[in-house]
């Protein structure tokens, strides 16, 4: 298996990773968090697709979109889960 492919398989297990905790943090904590799961559910099927053949050329510039999407709405979920009353 080439390094590439492991790289975009690590990268689905970190999304993955999202979903689980985003749906964990979700489920036990607060509704402000449901958008982590969902975003992290698309970047995980993107990253997943990206070793079936010219698709990983078109959907390069989406995932790294996608990651940048996720990292912002998870801090943005954790400044409005943490902020004064």
């Amino acid at each position: 298996m080439s390094s590439q492919k492991v790289l975009v398989y690590m990268t689905g297990l970190v999304a993955i990773g999202i979903i689980v905790v985003g749906l964990l943090a979700t489920v036990l904590h607060s509704t402000l968090l449901a958008p982590i799961p969902i975003l992290g559910l698309i970047l995980a099927i993107l990253v997943l697709l990206t070793n079936k053949g010219d698709f990983a050329h078109k959907i390069e510039n989406i995932e790294k979109i996608m990651f940048f999407v996720t990292f912002i709405v998870i801090v943005c979920s954790f400044i409005l889960l943490y902020k004064p009353i």
